[in-house]
């Protein structure tokens, strides 16, 4: 019978034990400091990343899989006859999700289907997690798709980065440019809008940035009661302000599902150390 393979990329941030739950294989963007270039969580790990990040004067910069990485592992999960749904970093971000829809046309005797969540870090995460569990139950290739862009369509990202610097140095702004310059201690509250880094809101200090993204969350399911959500909470190894928030999220809104990762080094390299991002979607 047939089987049904998910696949993402190294910009999803989902933990080890999330991916090994769920049977998801994860395609590496590799990060390049200077000449030499690494492959995300394969060659560097987050910790790594971080400390390098932190020590060294070269800025780093991310390439994209190529079509052949993507065969190699669409080839390798698989047999023919089999049905891989490929779930990707927002196109307005990365060319990886068209090196993974070139790839699809380029393997025989398999049936591939690439989504574009318009997403990063665990905003791309939260879907993949979607799918494989509606697959783990049960559900067909056309049914784990479709609930695919139901979350999509109804998810919610929001982070506050410690500085624009690596957004801007890497031309990940988008919206967000107008932004740099202004005053000091502004720290912005940002959002994804169709891929593309948009501001939604400036507070004056990083704590009360981070408190406005848990309001927006707290109103949000205030106004859903009943409604169980899937929460990401990611962080640019600043652990000891995530655990704070993850305290607050248990106290608060117990009862919904939390995953909490690093933000790794693909995703890193755009937003920088100190970075704190809720994304979540209803379930």
């Amino acid at each position: 019978m047939p089987r049904i393979h998910v696949v993402t990329d190294s910009g999803s941030d989902l933990p080890k034990s999330t991916r090994g739950q769920y049977n998801i294989h994860v395609v590496p963007l590799s990060i390049q400091f200077g000449e030499e270039i690494y492959r995300d969580g394969v060659e560097l790990s987050a910790d790594q990343f971080y400390h390098r990040l932190t020590e060294s004067a070269d800025l780093p910069s991310t390439c994209q899989p190529s079509p052949a990485d993507f065969v190699k592992c669409y080839e390798e999960i698989s047999e023919p006859g089999d049905q891989i749904i490929s779930v990707h970093l927002s196109s307005k971000l990365s060319g990886t999700y068209q090196s993974a829809v070139l790839a699809s046309t380029m393997v025989e005797d398999r049936d591939i289907h690439v989504i574009d969540t318009k997403s990063a870090s665990l905003g791309i995460g939260l879907v993949v997690v979607a799918v494989a569990e509606a697959v783990q139950n049960g559900a067909s290739v056309e049914e784990a798709v479709a609930l695919a862009e139901r979350v999509i369509d109804e998810l919610k990202v929001y982070f506050v980065v410690d500085t624009l610097e690596y957004l801007r140095r890497n031309g990940r702004i988008g919206a967000a440019s107008a932004l740099v310059g202004s005053l000091l201690n502004i720290k912005p509250v940002l959002t994804l809008e169709n891929g593309i880094v948009t501001p939604f809101d400036k507070v004056r200090g990083k704590a009360k940035a981070v408190r406005k993204i848990f309001d927006i969350l707290g109103d949000y399911i205030k106004a859903r009661p009943g409604q169980r959500l899937r929460i990401g909470l990611s962080h640019g190894n600043v652990l000891h302000e995530a655990q704070q928030l993850v305290d607050r999220i248990k106290s608060e809104f117990a009862g919904n599902d939390l995953i909490v990762e690093l933000v790794g080094p693909t995703i890193g390299v755009h937003a920088g150390p100190g970075t704190i991002a809720l994304m979540w979607y209803p379930m």
